[in-house]
């Protein structure tokens, strides 16, 4: 793979309604090295690739009266939330919704593609990535986000599990898979290293862990169970990128926009990022080719 990776964040999310197989087959074919799916639990225990707990963001739920009894009430990050949560449908049920896009007034080019894609396991995206690796005639990767592991936890529906089944079956557990594991949450990332040699990223940002998390001891301590930190793109300015390298982590940049591409990734290109996440990967892939083409010229 080339360097800086170019991670297309939920796939070409900016092209495509997020996590469906069309996000992510965009995403490769627009050059991107890997795509970036965030997990979840079904109340059967298939991990499928939505962000939200809440299916009403991103799919036509709400509108679906055989539904409507699913609506709850659920506390999130010490608040309560009402909508139509993941875990409480099974997979032969989110099969039957339909995708949508989460911001059809910003993204308008995405929202045509309203109703034409279903949700997606995991394992059935691992099965897109061989196909386009063939495709492309290059290996390419998936950087799998668990999301909100410690709430599935408590629900009996512990994410790393099922995850270390599918790597494990697929023959994708040594330092050289290309998929690659990524979390905010430090334990669940200890878990999955005792388990598997994957690489590893601890996924940083200043609201959630504070800037504390970027000092030299912090991001030491995350070297011994870490390959890598994915950075918040507002943390690099305060030399989080330096320090992480320093302590001999790879560095990860989220999440560049349409608009941040040719703006943001050249001075992350002088900073020496190993990667970014970028909802419009084309265009990330577009100004690396630029910049490499300057830089031999």
């Amino acid at each position: 793979m080339q360097a800086p990776l170019v991670i297309g964040h939920r796939g070409a999310s900016a092209h495509r309604p997020e996590h469906t197989a069309a996000a992510y087959r965009t995403a490769w074919r627009s050059g991107a090295d890997s795509v970036e799916p965030d997990v979840v639990s079904t109340r059967d225990g298939v991990l499928v690739c939505r962000h939200d707990l809440d299916l009403a963001l991103t799919t036509d739920v709400a509108d679906r009266p055989e539904f409507a009894s699913r609506r709850r009430e659920v506390l999130l990050g010490g608040r309560l939330v009402r909508g139509w949560f993941v875990h409480g449908f099974d997979l032969e049920e989110l099969r039957t919704l339909r995708a949508r896009e989460r911001w059809p007034a910003r993204r308008p080019g995405s929202a045509r593609y309203d109703g034409h894609f279903g949700v997606i396991t995991l394992a059935e995206l691992l099965d897109l990535r061989e196909e386009e690796s063939l495709r492309a005639g290059r290996t390419l990767g998936v950087h799998v986000e668990l999301k909100h592991a410690s709430f599935f936890e408590a629900l009996g529906l512990p994410t790393h599990r099922p995850l270390l089944e599918l790597l494990r079956a697929r023959g994708l557990t040594s330092a050289l898979s290309p998929v690659s594991v990524m979390s905010f949450d430090a334990e669940v990332l200890r878990r999955v290293r005792r388990a598997v040699d994957v690489e590893l990223v601890q996924l940083l940002d200043a609201d959630r862990h504070g800037l504390r998390a970027t000092r030299p001891r912090a991001l030491r301590r995350v070297a011994a169970y870490a390959d890598t930190v994915g950075l918040h793109r507002d943390l690099v300015a305060t030399g989080a990128v330096e320090r992480a390298k320093a302590a001999g982590l790879d560095v990860l940049v989220w999440t560049l926009g349409p608009d941040d591409a040719p703006a943001l990734l050249p001075d992350l290109l002088d900073r020496g990022v190993d990667g970014v996440l970028s909802d419009a990967p084309d265009l990330a892939v577009a100004v690396r080719r630029s910049r490499r083409a300057a830089l031999v010229s």
